[in-house]
């Protein structure tokens, strides 16, 4: 059902937002940036977090409406919002928890569960807000299973390339 919701979204929104569309293999939810960690630390990241690694989970998400950070009037980062949130809030809980455990400082930032689909170089925002109110309250989607997994993000010209850390 999102595949679709995505192409039309992408035809919607294409003349509209400049920049590149984050493509359907590298659509997912982000618990924690870590930026460049050390073999040691990714050791005791994966370590800590072993409860969650590599194995699905049980959830019951729906992909509703779309948004933007930080703002309307200053829009960067272009977003498919994600109901039905408390399975991944206790999981941002208790990965946070986990990563102060090992050193990591804590996230000051609110979670926010979404799914990036652009990030914005250039807007017409008020065909942005106009098209947006078009989706508040059309579902995209559901999920019912997750994985969290430790991403290695490796940029490239072509744009990011994400590898799974096993």
């Amino acid at each position: 059902m999102f595949r679709k919701n995505y192409i039309k979204i992408k035809k919607d929104f294409g003349g509209i937002i400049s920049g590149k569309w984050v493509p359907e293999k590298n659509l997912h939810l982000t618990y924690r940036f870590l930026g460049n960690v050390s073999d040691i630390q990714l050791s005791s990241v994966k370590k800590s977090l072993s409860e969650f690694l590599n194995k699905d989970l049980d959830v019951d998400l729906e992909l509703k409406g779309l948004g933007v950070f930080p703002s309307l009037e200053n829009p960067r980062v272009f977003f498919v919002k994600v109901t039905n949130q408390e399975k991944l809030h206790y999981l941002y809980t208790e990965i946070n928890l986990r990563l102060k455990n090992i050193g990591f400082e804590s996230e000051v930032k609110k979670f926010v569960p979404h799914i990036t689909l652009k990030r914005i170089k250039h807007t017409d925002r008020r065909l942005l807000i106009e098209n947006i109110k078009k989706y508040e309250n059309k579902i995209l989607g559901h999920q019912h299973k997750i994985r969290v997994n430790v991403i290695e993000s490796i940029l490239t010209p072509q744009g990011a390339v994400y590898k799974i850390v096993e």
